[in-house]
């Protein structure tokens, strides 16, 4: 059974035809299914503009996706703790295919920017509870959080940009 059509923004409920949010006003080519988070068919063409793009390999979402995980990939070592080589690793790959699942650009620019942003953040957190509160200091976290604003910034001028 399906569900309404949601915007794929602030989850409002749209017509399965409607092009635009009339609740946050954005713009989008095809709502979402409620229940499955998948874009919704466009009526005519029998597949969702987002499902074309999969199809024949050139998903924005997913090169955002591949970018947000390389990325992360590269500086999260500079910000990390020491010793936590695999979870950063799992960050960044998370990070990315976070990205790659969103439904447009924006989504995927915004959305996988936020999560390399909190990266960090939760790398320290973990580090904190593994080896205890003697291992933190005020100091170490400037780095995380230096780069915790810069990523996130760079992902909301992307999203403003595009």
């Amino acid at each position: 059974m399906r569900s309404d059509p949601r915007c794929p923004e602030c989850s409002g409920k749209v017509s399965s035809t409607a092009t635009w949010c009339m609740h946050c006003g954005e713009d989008f080519r095809n709502p979402i299914d409620a229940d499955s988070g998948r874009p919704v068919q466009d009526r005519a063409g029998g597949k969702a503009d987002h499902e074309s793009a999969v199809d024949d390999g050139s998903s924005d979402a997913s090169t955002v996706g591949l970018l947000v995980a390389v990325f992360g990939l590269v500086t999260l070592p500079f910000v990390s703790p020491p010793g936590m080589l695999v979870f950063y690793v799992v960050a960044a790959v998370a990070a990315g295919m976070y990205a790659a699942g969103q439904s447009s650009l924006a989504g995927a620019a915004a959305r996988g920017g936020a999560a390399l942003a909190v990266a960090p953040l939760a790398l320290w957190t973990l580090a904190l509870f593994m080896s205890g509160p003697s291992a933190l200091s005020v100091g170490s976290l400037l780095a995380p959080l230096a780069y915790a604003l810069v990523v996130a910034a760079v992902a909301a001028s992307l999203t403003k940009s595009g």
